[in-house]
């Protein structure tokens, strides 16, 4: 057999073998291919438009909406883009809120909006970076620089505990401001403060002073009365020293009364069982949320 042949031959076993194998290729049996399981599959739904509520008999009490949305499958939290709220948990409270984006535990109802702003019965706007809300206790809280401007009232300060339902509310520190009435402006600063709406009351507490005028007074805790157009009287309590209209009273209780311009003996308080409960500690975040809010956090750092 000459070398010719021999290629030949070689040649046509190789085209045989490749054609055998193609077929075995084509006609055998395909494997089936296992579907993803479903912590491989998207862990979240997007919409547009998302809404959700809260009722109590039988009464819409919340409702907060988003431009966009993100629903997780396996876990009760969404996320929200250009969001905005209302909240009523009594028939005359009616606070409506907006925020750039938020996380939320639609079964308990908790949850963090950031970049935020709240109007209150239409009387005066809050502001801050950050909120924690439960609307099932009518609670929100921040850490972040706070300012709220009303009407009658401005202030600023740093933290936040808001009550909705007993219609109260606390900056935690570093507090200034000023009063408008009918009577006059009046600047004041504090180490925390406290308002109480449904009595028309503020407390001024730690390092209180109040000024303008004819009136100014330093003392460890402030007091002031409002009938919600005039200031009807300030008390003052612990290490006082108050100037009003020529009179001088430096003792630990006095109250200045506007309408007589007098210094009198001091008056009962804001009930010490309020300002108590004031001072319990902030809620605590959602450990789902805080978890889901946290984790974003780190991505965007990264």
């Amino acid at each position: 057999m000459n070398s010719r042949t021999a290629i030949l031959y070689i040649a046509s076993g190789f085209v045989a073998a490749s054609i055998i194998f193609a077929g075995y290729l084509f006609f055998k049996k395909p494997e089936k291919i296992a579907p993803p399981s479903i912590e491989e599959a998207k862990s979240v739904i997007v919409f547009k438009d998302v809404k959700y509520s809260g009722e109590k008999k039988g009464v819409i009490e919340w409702e907060i909406r988003g431009k966009s949305g993100k629903k997780h499958v396996d876990k009760p939290v969404v996320e929200m883009e250009e969001i905005d709220g209302e909240y009523k948990p009594k028939s005359d409270l009616f606070v409506r809120f907006k925020g750039s984006k938020g996380v939320m535990d639609t079964e308990q109802e908790t949850g963090t909006v950031e970049d935020v702003r709240i109007i209150h019965n239409n009387d005066y706007a809050l502001t801050t970076k950050y909120l924690n809300f439960d609307f099932k206790k009518g609670l929100a809280v921040t850490d972040a620089p706070v300012k709220i401007e009303g009407s009658r009232l401005t202030l600023m300060g740093i933290g936040l505990l808001s009550n909705a339902k007993e219609e109260t509310i606390k900056l935690m520190k570093n507090v200034t401001g000023f009063i408008e009435a009918k009577n006059g402006k009046y600047r004041f600063s504090a180490d925390s403060f406290m308002y109480s709406m449904r009595d028309n009351r503020y407390l001024l507490d730690g390092n209180a002073l109040m000024s303008g005028q004819d009136l100014r007074v330093t003392c460890d805790r402030l007091y002031i009365y409002t009938d919600g157009e005039e200031i009807e009287k300030v008390d003052a309590r612990g290490k006082v020293r108050m100037y009003a209209k020529g009179s001088i009273a430096k003792n630990e209780q006095s109250v200045y009364h506007f309408k007589g311009g007098k210094v009198g003996p001091t008056a009962s308080s804001l009930g010490e069982k309020t300002i108590a409960a004031q001072q319990a500690k902030p809620i605590p975040k959602n450990r789902l949320v805080e978890k889901h809010w946290q984790d974003n956090k780190k991505k965007k750092q990264e």
